[in-house]
């Protein structure tokens, strides 16, 4: 093993340790401040890392200003379609930006990690662009870190709730650092430190912000990264096959419609703006119609509309969301209620359901493709 190689695993086992230190110590006991303890540990990784592997300076060549105007197009474009649909859904006022020391106190942390991720990426990247494992490994250690300061508390124990929490935020993540490192690997910082400064502060800065929920807003931060690594890879893809490329237009691909609607329909399936939803599926209760791990869309549930023997319904019980078969539908005290039970389960549902806590009917089974988040949930939570 070589001795560049000992301190990429350094400061790899240094990153991974404090994470989780900041999840099991730090966050419960200083929430407060745990955002400027993650601050000064950031700068101490960043000293080390450029002690351990050197800093060589980032050339702002002809490739990074075409890749720079490529990503600023696209978050023009982004900004514009994310007002222009607050138009129709409303706008609210931002409650980070409401005084010129809430202001300070809010985005003054959140810009020094992202300047320090973005300098601990490119000092590692560059320090190790014959050594591809570390970049990927150091890619995955980032995301990590970012999900642990991002969320509160991991709901092991809700598959729902975990499967939202994927879409929301984990998957975000995963695509934004892919792309931030494949950035990094070829042109340097800059973009990089460019694009989150933008996408990850303006919330902390704008006066009035676009309602349209959370997970509209998840898919801005899934779609955007994508077009531009698509757009990107094809400048880099000329530049390597040696070909001149005179950047006249932004560079739309065949490809982008596609991987976009997939991208859309998925986001609003699982955020409910659809008529229908999408959740996973954590047992084998419904097997084998419906298996552990299979994701299944929904149609929402109209009370008004009475439900028949045989179909399969999704209710809420006790804050989760259980999907079983009506195999009995009865009356108490005047009002229709169902009995529900798994098929494979021996015995009926211990309580009845009523039409209030039916969110929805399944509709369509997708097979195996939310067994990450239940293998997830089982690691964790056993």
């Amino acid at each position: 093993m070589t001795k560049r190689s000992i301190k990429n695993i350094i400061l790899l086992f240094l990153l991974v340790a404090y994470i989780v230190v900041y999840k099991l110590f730090i966050f419960n006991n200083y929430m407060k401040i745990s955002e400027m303890i993650s601050v000064s540990f950031l700068a101490l990784l960043l000293c080390i890392s450029i002690a351990f592997l050197g800093f060589r300076r980032s050339k702002n060549n002809y490739m990074s200003q075409n890749v720079s105007q490529i990503v600023l197009i696209y978050l023009l474009i982004t900004f514009a379609l994310m007002y222009g649909l607050g138009l129709f859904t409303g706008f609210l006022q931002n409650a980070y930006s409401m005084s010129a020391i809430n202001l300070i106190n809010n985005i003054v942390a959140p810009i020094l990690i992202i300047v320090l991720v973005e300098m601990l990426r490119y000092v590692v990247i560059w320090a190790n662009r014959d050594k591809k494992r570390y970049i990927v490994l150091f890619t995955i250690a980032l995301t990590i870190f970012e999900i642990a300061i991002g969320v509160r508390k991991i709901p092991f124990d809700d598959y729902e709730a975990l499967f939202r929490m994927s879409a929301t935020i984990i998957i975000p993540a995963i695509i934004k650092n892919a792309v931030m490192s494949y950035l990094c690997y070829h042109v340097g910082y800059k973009i990089p430190l460019m694009y989150r400064l933008v996408m990850d502060v303006y919330i902390f800065i704008v006066p009035i912000v676009p309602n349209y929920g959370e997970y509209l807003q998840s898919l801005i931060l899934v779609t955007l990264p994508i077009v531009i690594y698509i757009s990107a890879f094809s400048l880099i893809d000329e530049r390597n096959k040696k070909v001149e490329h005179i950047f006249t237009k932004t560079n739309f691909t065949l490809l982008d419609i596609p991987v976009a609607i997939i991208i859309l329909v998925l986001a609003c399936l699982i955020s409910g703006f659809f008529p229908h939803f999408m959740i996973g599926i954590g047992s084998e209760s419904m097997s084998p119609k419906i298996n552990k791990g299979d994701a299944v869309i929904i149609e929402k549930y109209n009370q008004k509309k009475e439900l028949k023997k045989g179909q399969i319904v999704a209710y809420r019980r006790d804050k989760r969301l259980i999907v079983h078969r009506i195999v009995e539908v009865g009356k108490k005290n005047g009002k229709t209620v169902y009995v529900t039970k798994g098929d494979v389960n021996k015995s009926v549902d211990s309580q009845v359901v009523l039409p209030k806590d039916i969110k929805g009917i399944v509709r369509v089974r997708i097979p195996l493709i939310a067994y990450p988040t239940v293998w997830l949930s089982e690691l964790f939570y056993g």
